[in-house]
């Protein structure tokens, strides 16, 4: 390599080799710090997209599972099965002559 040194001004030095080989350098530097922080930036994007199909599905899975859960609540609530428990737990039905209701005068309700 031949540096050459010339002298513009009084004071000032130029070295005409020098300066073009830094500036490559430092670009060289740049670009490869950019290059990568793009793969980085496109592994974390991919990794992402991963995640959210990912919580796509349990949430597909999830719905399903809550369609169901509301179908079988609706049957094991419905009147039939109600009655069924009723007669199981040895309820029975009243009949129309067996409810007698209380008869409260106007009187004795309401007394200071």
């Amino acid at each position: 390599m031949n540096y050459t040194l010339s002298l513009n001004q009084p004071g000032q030095i130029i070295f005409k080799r020098g300066i073009s080989t830094i500036f490559w350098a430092i670009n060289l530097i740049f670009f490869s710090v950019l290059l990568i922080f793009y793969i980085l930036q496109v592994g974390t994007l991919t990794q992402k997209i991963y995640l959210i199909a990912d919580y796509e599905k349990r949430l597909e899975k999830l719905s399903q599972k809550n369609e169901v859960l509301e179908i079988e609540f609706s049957k094991s609530n419905s009147l039939a099965n109600i009655e069924n428990y009723l007669i199981g737990e040895n309820f029975v039905k009243a009949n129309a002559s067996q409810v007698k209701y209380l008869q409260i005068l106007e009187s004795t309700v309401v007394s200071k």
